[in-house]
């Protein structure tokens, strides 16, 4: 009776305990069913079952023999996983180049992780890639470097010693390589350096550029640096000379099966632990300089996961990761950790060659160059393929390599572009000549040919259309925010100066005195100024929302940095301003109608219909440009079309407006310019003998009683075809002589 107490007793207690495990699931992708993880599970349970943890790990993995899974679609499942926020996995296994898409799903380890355990791996080469966004969010949990494989039989036979260098790989692979041919070893390969078009390539190439980097504590070597041409150069002697196309660009599963039949003298690959081959690290272009590119897979652990799933989790984990296990990896199952302290213990290398690990020198893949690494490798390795297997030059590729990550800018060094360059001499040389052609309203000469407007008047429009171009060199050189604000503020306030003295000519010209002509009249400071203030007022409210620098336009294979707008609140108000300036080219172009025949406009108001209709068209273009969204789709082809239709756009305002004025002494005869200034001289003195007559004088009757629309269209044409004015044409002449008073 008693001995069944007890054994119910112990069974009760098996199956609460039982009852109390936690299962924490990992999920994990790996090429062969000999793998780490299944050495991980086994360690881990173990030690849970002895220390009494009731926490029980289970790696799913993803392998050849049970799943078609490979590294992108791997990448894609756990993306798949992370967005719906699925509890189903506690522990990723993820390729450690993807940090940076899966760290925002991934906890924050340093409050839950020691700082001893951290400073083992915090020093590492691979710690580079656990951290997202300085936090720690995973560690390196399986190591993968590349190493040279050499084959003793062949070396051995031909008494060549192991290569240090790439020239003495050559030169050593080369000579074997022919005494094999001799021999009709027509399947013998001499060197393989698994340049496919997959990530290995990619691994491959940036590691080979790697050790053709100057010393040991050197960084990797600029793209377009004589180092990186010496390097490709180099790969593209080794394949023509001493292996082919077809053997470079095969995958592992080719290197495999000359592992398996031995025929083989040197092959670069990875390391494990069940390949029989003597290794050591890759040659480089100088002795003990050498490269291998960081492979391998981190351990993250799902945020996601309630509290109970964390802690078993981090339990997990921190074993996973701790030294005794690092350790006991290499010693116990032959594979690498990240710790190089391992490598240095006596006993652990008693029985492992563990001197090139000592020696390796690690560079991890580029992974923070872009957004998106994937997208960036891919071109990385088909554009230098571009050169290594076909026909374009060297530099030719490694400049759409720089183009991948390099963002241009416009800049007046012809190198970068020419588009900065011609744009600043071309504003340059119109602000000067703009600039210096004020001078010519205080020379005798030309003072008959500026009597449209008055001094101070003619000086604000010149300005106005230097502001205008000048809005066209503000993105040359870097940008930044206050650049993209400043470019549309000195567009709009340039305009006003620009067109508003036109708009005060005719009002005050308007065939028929009115109270607003006289107001502003005798307020023309002022009108201008309410201009300008609703300018300001408009633009201000952009920097509610402000434009952001984007650089992920791309041009023929080039980025820039763009100034966007993505707010809706700021697209309204850019809207606003167009609309804007385009209701003051339409009443300007009703009183061109009114005033069309008006003879003290005649000559002048030809030219405003041709500045106008220029305005108009480059308010047209600029609105095609945003409903076509060219920005996105021909960065490059915006910026021409906005820069230079922006500089015609002044220039022919200045020209017609202005410009014209300069010219005319030289086109006319003398006795026709002493004619045109007396009868402009005493067209003034007969306004302004009327001018206080028609100031005083009431508005017509007839012109209050026009309320209908048919009224108001019979009124306009008896306007337009009026050729003096009744009353306030004298305003304008008054004004004129006005001004002539206190012209500066």
């Amino acid at each position: 009776m008693i001995l069944q107490i007890i054994i119910l007793v112990l069974l009760l207690s098996k199956l609460s305990n039982t009852e109390k495990q936690i299962v924490i699931n990992g999920i994990a992708n790996t090429c062969y069913s000999d793998d780490v993880y299944s050495k991980y599970t086994k360690e881990f349970n173990n030690y849970s079952k002895k220390n009494n943890l009731n926490i029980v790990l289970n790696i799913n993995t993803f392998t050849k023999e049970n799943s078609t899974v490979v590294v992108n679609q791997y990448e894609s499942v756990l993306e798949f996983l992370f967005k719906k926020k699925s509890t189903k996995y506690e522990l990723y296994f993820y390729d450690n180049i993807f940090t940076s898409k899966y760290g925002p799903y991934l906890l924050k380890l340093d409050d839950w992780v020691s700082k001893e355990q951290i400073d083992m791996y915090k020093d590492l080469v691979p710690a580079k890639t656990c951290i997202y966004k300085g936090k720690w969010v995973s560690f390196p949990i399986k190591t993968d470097i590349s190493v040279l494989y050499y084959n003793d039989k062949y070396l051995n036979k031909y008494n060549k010693s192991v290569p240090k260098t790439w020239n003495e790989l050559l030169e050593t692979a080369k000579y074997i390589y022919d005494k094999e041919k001799e021999l009709n070893n027509t399947e013998f390969i001499a060197y393989n350096g698994l340049f496919s078009y997959t990530e290995l390539g990619m691994c491959s190439l940036y590691e080979f550029i790697y050790s053709y980097r100057d010393s040991l504590n050197s960084s990797f070597p600029d793209i377009q640096s004589p180092q990186v041409v010496e390097a490709l150069k180099m790969i593209k002697k080794l394949k023509d000379t001493i292996s082919s196309d077809e053997i470079f660009q095969k995958v592992e599963e080719f290197s495999e099966e000359y592992f398996s039949s031995g025929n083989f003298l040197f092959q670069k690959f990875w390391y494990y632990p069940w390949f029989n081959y003597n290794f050591t690290i890759l040659p480089g272009n100088h002795e003990n300089i050498s490269g291998s590119a960081l492979g391998g897979y981190n351990l993250g652990i799902n945020k996601y996961i309630n509290d109970e799933k964390k802690n078993a989790a981090l339990t997990v984990f921190k074993f996973l990761t701790s030294y005794e296990m690092q350790r006991k990896l290499l010693h116990k199952y032959k594979y690498l950790t990240s710790i190089p302290k391992v490598y240095e213990d006596e006993e652990v290398c008693a029985n492992f060659n563990c001197d090139p690990l000592r020696r390796v020198q690690i560079i991890e893949r580029p992974t923070n160059k872009t957004n998106n690494y994937s997208i960036y490798s891919e071109k990385f390795r088909n554009y230098i393929y571009e050169y290594v297997y076909g026909n374009k030059k060297v530099n030719e590729v490694l400049e759409k390599v720089n183009n991948l990550t390099k963002i241009h800018i416009f800049s007046i060094n012809p190198k970068d572009n020419l588009l900065g360059l011609v744009t600043f001499i071309i504003v340059m040389i119109c602000l000067i000549a703009m600039l210096l052609s004020i001078s010519l309203l205080y020379i005798q000469k030309f003072k008959p040919f500026f009597c449209f407007l008055s001094n101070d008047y003619w000086i604000i429009f010149v300005l106005g259309s230097c502001i205008i171009i000048s809005s066209s060199i503000t993105e040359i050189g870097y940008l930044y925010v206050y650049k993209c604000h400043l470019k549309i503020i000195l567009l709009c306030i340039g305009y006003t100066m620009n067109i508003v003295p036109l708009l005060y000519k005719l009002v005050i010209n308007f065939p028929e005195e009115n109270k607003i002509s006289i107001l502003i009249l005798n307020h023309r400071y002022i009108f201008l100024m309410c201009f300008i203030f609703l300018d300001i007022v408009i633009n201000g409210l952009n920097f509610i929302t402000p434009y952001q620098i984007t650089s992920n336009t791309i041009v023929n294979e080039k980025k820039y940095y763009v100034c966007e707008m993505r707010h809706n609140f700021g697209k309204a108000i850019q809207n606003i301003l167009i609309i804007y300036k385009i209701l003051i080219a339409f009443i300007i172009i009703l009183l061109i109608f009114i005033e069309w025949n008006m003879s003290n406009l005649h000559k002048d108001i030809k030219f405003f219909v041709s500045v106008i209709s220029m305005d108009i068209a480059f308010f047209i273009i600029l609105i095609s440009l945003q409903i076509n969204n060219i920005k996105k789709k021909d960065y490059l082809a915006y910026r021409y079309i906005l820069t230079f239709t922006t500089i015609i756009l002044s220039v022919t305002n200045y020209v017609f407006i202005y410009g014209l004025n300069i010219i005319r002494p030289f086109i006319k005869l003398e006795n026709e310019e002493l004619s045109f200034h007396n009868a402009q001289k005493q067209q003034n003195n007969k306004s302004e003998q009327s001018c206080s007559l028609s100031i005083k004088s009431p508005l017509d009757s007839s012109s209050r009683s026009s309320t209908n629309f048919h009224s108001i269209v019979q009124k306009l044409t008896e306007y337009h075809y009026r050729s003096e004015s009744n009353s306030s044409g004298s305003l304008s002449s008054f004004s004129d002589n006005f001004n002539k008073n206190i012209d500066f």
